[in-house]
């Protein structure tokens, strides 16, 4: 479930993104105002701020509003903290990628060298780096 994939990827936060996107008053709050068709959208979507920020910075909100924020409060807040679904992924191309390495000097058969020349390049498509939390940095997935 989301909980699983949140919790991997944020290393060392997995109790706080639990907080987030698996139960607590932040689900609770976004779910209720219905921000999204499908329950599910929230959860899919990538933080952009540690978690630790996040929650701080809700409960802040939250007790602003006596724990009813106005839906125009709760929809800036997710846009600030949260990125759309689908933008922890970036493209990438590995580091030691080289555009005729060595193993296809070594196909005989030119048939056969074309074709792992084309499947050599698919690694620019396939490389992606995801998001770390907090810092914007990325890493090799």
């Amino acid at each position: 479930g989301p909980c699983q994939l949140h919790g991997g990827l944020t290393g060392s936060h997995p109790c706080l993104c639990s907080q987030i996107y698996c139960y607590g008053e932040l689900l609770h709050q976004v779910q209720m105002a219905k921000l999204y068709q499908d329950d599910k959208h929230f959860v899919d979507m990538p933080l952009s701020t540690a978690p630790d920020i996040v929650l701080q910075s809700f409960s802040e909100l939250s007790e602003a509003h006596n724990h009813s924020i106005p839906t125009q409060q709760l929809q800036a807040f997710v846009a600030e903290h949260f990125q759309d679904v689908g933008q922890e992924l970036q493209s990438w191309t590995p580091v030691d990628w080289k555009d005729s390495p060595q193993f296809l000097q070594k196909i005989s058969d030119a048939k056969l060298r074309a074709w792992a020349g084309q499947l050599h390049e698919l690694w620019k498509k396939l490389g992606k780096k995801g998001l770390l939390l907090g810092d914007g940095r990325s890493a090799p997935l």
